[in-house]
């Protein structure tokens, strides 16, 4: 299919003169006699015809008063008039008192008032049928002698192009935004850790010391020793979930149906033996059409996250109350994978930071578990949401990209 719906050919010429043919007429000081009798005349009006006809940029050429002389059915097809209507009409009757091509007048009025040549510019315009292209105006004011003067108007397409330029930008802007929240992340988990290891090393190095001095008791040593291991411990345990959480790269994306995911993740989960009483179920099966763009195993990883999490703020809880429910609903480009717990909420004061790394109000635990999810729905170009009300529970809610068929 053709890009422009092409105007019927024009009833006239785009070269046959305006004037008698042995009318002498002046351009750029020489005189020009067109002849009934040059037998050339038709080879050379045919030639340029076609040269006209084959220029991949539209062309105008304008006079006094917005009159038309010349135009190109490339042009008549980027404007959205045919020639006919160009020639007969003018510019000045098609185009001048449309606000909203102002930007495209003024590109062509800017070059008559200063008698530029060769000004280029770019400028949207909008068609009669209420199409916007974006055009490439290159314009050249050439004055005849006396107050006779031509514009020539070249126009290019560049809608196509503009657009590829765009979605390259938008591409390089995405991958800028991805690197800095990777550093973001980093910077975070840094100060993270250095936080989190102080006290367990100043542990170790305070009761390593006591042990030192007072290795004529055996009893107090091994009191000593007792706490350098928890520590040590806690210190192996937060090495190992910062493994965890660094070693989350993007991985392969494919189509997984979220009926599927859904089944799976309560399999894997939904009886877990230390949260005793506690049960995860399906609210409502989802469409068996419903499919998300994502990583099979990051995919698992961010939901059992979820789930630890919700199952542990319901801890306390008497068998039945706490359960959580799993659930998912569909937006126009998302898909919403969402965990919901009946247990005690997030204080407020700890809701901005209950994403990030270590952050825990459990005495025992990495706190890793939404920081973890956080970074895999970063991955998949995706969110994650919080919904929590103190003392009546907590919804999170991961969007995955819809797959597309």
């Amino acid at each position: 299919m053709e890009k422009y719906p092409m105007p019927p050919p024009s009833r006239k010429s785009l070269l046959e003169p305006k004037t008698s043919p042995s009318e002498v007429w002046q351009e750029s000081g020489k005189q020009c006699v067109v002849s009934d009798n040059d037998p050339n005349a038709l080879i050379r009006e045919s030639v340029v015809e076609n040269v006209l006809e084959s220029m991949p940029a539209g062309l105008m050429i304008v006079g006094k008063e917005g009159r038309v002389f010349q135009v190109n059915a490339l042009l008549a097809a980027i404007l959205g008039f045919s020639r006919d209507t160009l020639l007969e009409q003018g510019w000045s009757v098609l185009f001048i008192d449309h606000p909203e091509n102002n930007d495209f007048n003024d590109a062509i009025l800017d070059v008559i008032q200063e008698g530029r040549v060769r000004q280029s510019r770019e400028v949207w315009y909008a068609r009669p049928d209420g199409q916007r292209f974006f055009l490439k105006i290159t314009s050249s004011f050439l004055r005849f002698g006396g107050d006779d003067w031509r514009l020539v108007v070249l126009v290019e397409d560049m809608t196509e192009f503009r657009q590829m330029h765009q979605r390259e930008k938008a591409a390089l802007e995405e991958k800028r935004l991805a690197e800095q929240q990777r550093a973001d992340s980093l910077n975070n988990l840094a100060l993270s850790i250095a936080h989190q290891i102080r006290n367990p090393i100043m542990t170790i190095g305070g009761f390593a010391g006591l042990a030192a001095k007072h290795t004529d008791k055996p009893e107090k040593v091994a009191e000593y020793l007792r706490s350098v291991m928890e520590s040590a411990q806690r210190l192996e345990r937060m090495a190992a979930a910062v493994r965890e959480y660094v070693s989350i790269t993007p991985g392969t994306f494919q189509r997984l149906g979220v009926q599927d995911l859904l089944r799976e993740t309560v399999r894997r989960v939904g009886n877990n033996a230390a949260h005793p009483g506690r049960v995860l179920q399906i609210a409502r099966s989802p469409s068996p059409d419903w499919a998300i763009f994502a990583d099979p195993g990051l995919a698992a990883l961010a939901l059992d996250a979820v789930v630890e999490n919700a199952f542990e703020a319901s801890d306390g809880m008497s068998p039945g109350d706490g359960n959580v429910i799993i659930e998912a609903r569909e937006t126009a480009d998302m898909i919403e994978v969402r965990v919901t717990d009946a247990g005690r909420g997030i204080p407020e004061q700890d809701l901005s930071f209950v994403r990030d790394p270590f952050f825990t109000t459990k005495a025992v635990g990495a706190g890793m578990g939404l920081a973890v999810a956080q970074r895999v729905m970063t991955l998949h170009g995706g969110d994650l949401k919080i919904t929590t009300s103190p003392g009546n529970g907590t919804r999170v809610g991961l969007f995955f990209p819809r797959a597309r068929d």
